[in-house]
């Protein structure tokens, strides 16, 4: 055998052009430029094709080739055991709702009590109707694929000192992956809104937006389109930018799983069988909180797989290998000022923090305040509600014009008036009425005022202008301005001293007069008056706060 020539240098070497061919390099390049998916030729992509497909086998045909299931034959463990796909006659995971329908029906004239005489309360026609009523409703049925038939399991974290090897990698992991992009919420929409749906009101409106997409293009526009697909998961040549492309997408990976007929299931609350709306709104609540955190679980189970598949993938790990080795070169160069910016960073940070603590702080202590203010006004409004409802029935007692035919006909316009007016409005009507002084002195209340508050109620009721409380508004205006004059007079009435006389006769008088005697005070106030002989005359209320004074000042100082 002739030994062969090799050109002296690598410059007289021929340069070959190869072109690429084949089925999987064209399915690889479609791939990589994102027009084909990665679940492409899977089980899972073939099985939702059929689903969707309107002309697809009927669900009597698929289920010919089946050995029938016989609900009636089994017992209740294993009734409970079967999904309800199987109760309904081993339909696809992605039936059609026609193809549900069709198989209930089918059920049904089996298993109707009036076929089988099991009577209404047969557990198999139940759980047939229980299917049926499952997967008819979309938001039930997401719920029950969300648990039904799924493998939950992911790689195990490799241990210290175990090495997988690449092979090992993408055989372990691509399934996992593939297995849980059967709920990408991603995906799904993408697909919804690939519908064929009528066009004939939209041409307009695609030729524009080819124009637009056109101009776009010319101009040069950058913006990177968002992925309604999950990339390839690959292999070991694929590129670094896919790989990233692939975990940020599932680090991202938005999952449609609902977890509500779970939940309910593990906290056994049946918000149908509820006593009162508000056990029924606690339950609902229960239920809630608890399909939120098992869907937290999901979530956190979806970012323990993608960890682990990136802490294996040697992918990653040849690319952190290098992205460390370069640092480590410049690691030594960029030392000192490295340090100074991640002191000031940590300087920044902290004080955000701090500002951020002390915002929180301010808004928490915002939020009680208002609540406090809140509640303060409620208790402000149920206490007016009650002082208008006493002060007008103790006026209505008294009342001889009969300015209502009857008490129901007054509760019927109080009740009106609580239910509608503000505390400002009721506070009024109260003050109008004699105010709290009136109930809590037992005086009579104005039953002048008894006109005003039916007057109100009427317009209250008809929906008209109030006139009448603004008119109501001004006349407590006018009594307010009057009684603080009249307090006022007082105030410089009870600025005049007490003299030793009018001390020794209101003691006296207290004594004279004990307590539980009617107009107590003012037969006291007559006493001193009587005896002392003043230039003012002292009223009760000079007696009253005197006596206090004294009293207090009298009192043994507290241990």
């Amino acid at each position: 055998m002739s030994t062969i020539d090799w050109p002296s240098s690598a410059e007289a070497l021929e340069t070959v052009t190869i072109q690429c061919a084949g089925e999987a390099f064209h399915k690889f390049q479609a791939r990589r430029s994102g027009q084909r998916s990665f679940l492409e030729d899977s089980s899972y992509a073939k099985a939702a094709r059929a689903a969707m497909d309107e002309d697809a086998t009927t669900v009597s045909t698929m289920t010919s080739k089946k050995k029938v299931r016989d609900l009636l034959a089994l017992s209740t463990k294993k009734l409970k055991k079967l999904s309800y796909y199987q109760v309904l006659g081993d339909i696809p995971l992605h039936s059609t709702q026609d193809q549900i329908k069709r198989a209930y029906h089918k059920a049904c004239l089996k298993y109707h009590p009036d076929k089988t005489g099991r009577g209404e309360e047969d557990e198999v026609f139940l759980l047939v109707k229980s299917a049926f009523d499952t997967l008819s409703d979309a938001s039930k049925r997401r719920s029950y694929d969300s648990t039904v038939d799924f493998d939950e399991s992911i790689p195990a974290a490799a241990a210290i000192g175990v090495v997988i090897t690449d092979a090992e990698f993408y055989t372990l992991y691509g399934p996992v992956f593939e297995r849980n992009l059967r709920f990408d919420q991603t995906r799904l929409s993408a697909m919804m809104e690939a519908t064929p749906k009528d066009t004939s009101k939209n041409d307009g409106k695609k030729k524009k937006n080819k124009k637009n997409k056109k101009q776009n293009n010319n101009n040069g526009s950058s913006a990177t389109p968002k992925l309604t697909e999950c990339p390839p998961f690959g292999d070991d040549d694929t590129p670094v930018d896919e790989v990233n492309k692939f975990y940020d997408y599932w680090i991202n990976f938005d999952s449609w799983r609902d977890f509500s007929l779970k939940a309910q299931d593990t906290t056994d609350h049946d918000v149908d069988a509820a006593d009162s709306r508000e056990e029924k709104r606690w339950m609902a609540k229960e239920i809630d909180r608890k399909a939120k955190a098992m869907k937290r679980d999901e979530m956190a189970r979806i970012n323990t797989l993608v960890e682990r598949a990136m802490a294996a993938d040697p992918r990653i790990v040849r690319e952190r290998d290098r992205i460390a080795n370069e640092k480590k070169r410049a690691a030594d160069e960029k030392h000192d000022a490295q340090r100074r910016v991640e002191l000031e960073q940590k300087l920044t940070e902290a004080r955000l923090l701090k500002a951020q603590e002390a915002k929180e702080q301010e808004e928490k202590e915002s939020k009680a305040t208002a609540k406090i203010k809140k509640e303060g006004e409620k208790k402000l409004l149920r206490k007016a509600k009650q002082l208008l409802r006493k002060l007008t029935f103790a006026a209505f007692t008294l009342d001889t014009s009969k300015v209502w035919a009857d008490m129901e006909d007054m509760n019927d316009d109080v009740e009106l008036l609580c239910s509608k007016l503000t505390l400002d409005e009721i506070t009024d009507l109260t003050e109008a009425l004699g105010g709290a002084e009136a109930v809590e002195a037992n005086n009579a209340p104005n039953l002048e005022s008894l006109v005003d508050v039916k007057e109100c109620a009427a317009e209250t009721k008809a929906g008209a202008s109030k006139t009448s409380f603004e008119a109501l508004k001004r006349r407590n205006e006018i009594r307010s301005a009057a009684a603080k004059q009249e307090k006022a007079q007082k105030a410089a009435k009870a600025t005049t001293p007490w003299t030793r006389d009018e001390l020794s006769a209101l003691a006296k008088a207290v004594k004279k007069y004990p307590p539980g005697g009617a107009n107590r005070w003012d037969a006291i106030a007559l006493f001193v008056n009587n005896l002392c002989k003043p230039d003012e005359p002292r009223s009760k209320e000079d007696c009253i706060e005197k006596y206090n004074q004294v009293a207090q000042n009298a009192a043994p100082p507290a241990l």
